[in-house]
């Protein structure tokens, strides 16, 4: 998949990019403020974005995430430790990968936004992630 990341933690844009470059999706940058952000996805549309809620000086990975959801319909996840605000924006994104959370998981989360936006649902959920999405009847977690 084509993936944005918006974090302003480097080491944490650098640790996720290296991650899913690793498991051989393609990565077309890492972004820390709405106006990069923008830049960045009409130069090439992503598939995916993964959202940092609290971009710092950066602004808000929310509005990130709206903006995203609104001009192109693309899917976001956040990735964050802040889960009342999650909570408090679940219509900006499919879920939340919650930090910290494992490698594993950060790759497994990706597969399970791609079968979501297959129309698929997955048959497990990644440790970490909480899912916004209804499936049988309830959220899954």
């Amino acid at each position: 998949m084509r993936i944005l990341i918006a974090e302003d933690e480097a080491i944490i844009a650098l640790y996720i990019g290296m991650t899913l470059r690793e498991a051989g999706h393609q990565v077309i940058g890492s972004v820390v403020r709405l106006d990069e952000c923008l830049k960045l996805a009409e130069q090439q549309v992503p598939e995916l974005a993964l959202i940092d809620i609290d971009l710092g000086s950066g602004g808000s990975g929310i509005v990130v995430a709206r903006v995203l959801l609104d001009r192109w319909g693309i899917m976001s996840i956040f990735v964050s430790a802040q889960q009342l605000e999650v909570r408090k924006n679940m219509g900006a994104a499919i879920g939340c990968l919650h930090k910290p959370f494992p490698t594993r998981s950060l790759v497994d989360s990706i597969e399970v936004a791609k079968l979501i936006q297959q129309g698929a649902m997955p048959l497990s959920i990644p440790q970490g992630l909480e899912l916004f999405v209804k499936g049988a009847g309830r959220y899954l977690h």
